[in-house]
């Protein structure tokens, strides 16, 4: 599957919070990345702000799939049964946004913990 059409197939609402949670942590990267060395106060700042992020990211992946699962099962329920084939794909496409949000939230993860510098021991 090319990636747009993942992208394209997942919850459209939860990949624009994605994407904002996503901007602000690559904002509080940059900022991190132009301050000085010396300046752990504002660094660990930066960094807080980049975990409050990527814990958003989380939970609003949890939240799609929860969602996403309850929508499917719910028209299934609807339907009074359905073939298996169509329920694994229903599933599979529930399990985009999840998958692309634990993705992200791992990558902010990775970003906190770049270009920290190391506190010089006495």
């Amino acid at each position: 599957m090319p990636f747009t059409e993942f992208i394209a197939s997942g919850d459209p609402k939860f990949i624009i919070v994605f994407l904002i949670f996503s901007s602000i942590a690559v904002f509080h990267f940059i900022k991190k990345l132009k301050t000085k060395p010396e300046d752990q106060k504002l660094i660990s700042y930066y960094n807080s702000k980049i975990d409050h992020a990527a814990f958003w990211i989380l939970i609003s992946g949890i939240l799609s799939l929860l969602l996403g699962l309850m929508h499917s099962f719910y028209f299934v329920g609807k339907s009074g049964g359905i073939a298996p084939n169509l329920m694994f794909q229903g599933i599979s496409y529930t399990l985009i946004t999840p998958v692309l949000g634990i993705s992200l939230y791992m990558i902010c993860k990775i970003l906190k913990g770049l270009f920290n510098s190391k506190k010089n021991k006495a």
